[in-house]
């Protein structure tokens, strides 16, 4: 019976991972990036170099975050 019980507990901690990453790409996606892009094509304006780096860099932060919590 505590073989049942220590598997099912993995199995609740594996859940957590997944269930972390899958929130943390959410709201990657449904972050304040999403608006700066909108805005900057809105306005038919191209991204400068440096908003460009600065989306870049975020993407990046956000991917390796999830990377970690996924493990």
């Amino acid at each position: 019976m505590a073989d049942v019980v220590a598997i099912l507990k993995e199995e609740e901690k594996a859940l957590e991972k997944r269930l972390y990453a899958l929130q943390s790409a959410i709201e990657a996606l449904e972050g304040g990036v999403a608006k700066d892009v909108k805005r900057a094509v809105k306005r038919g304006k191209e991204m400068s170099a440096a908003t460009k780096a600065k989306l870049s860099k975020a993407a990046k932060a956000r991917w390796a975050k999830i990377k970690k919590a996924a493990g």
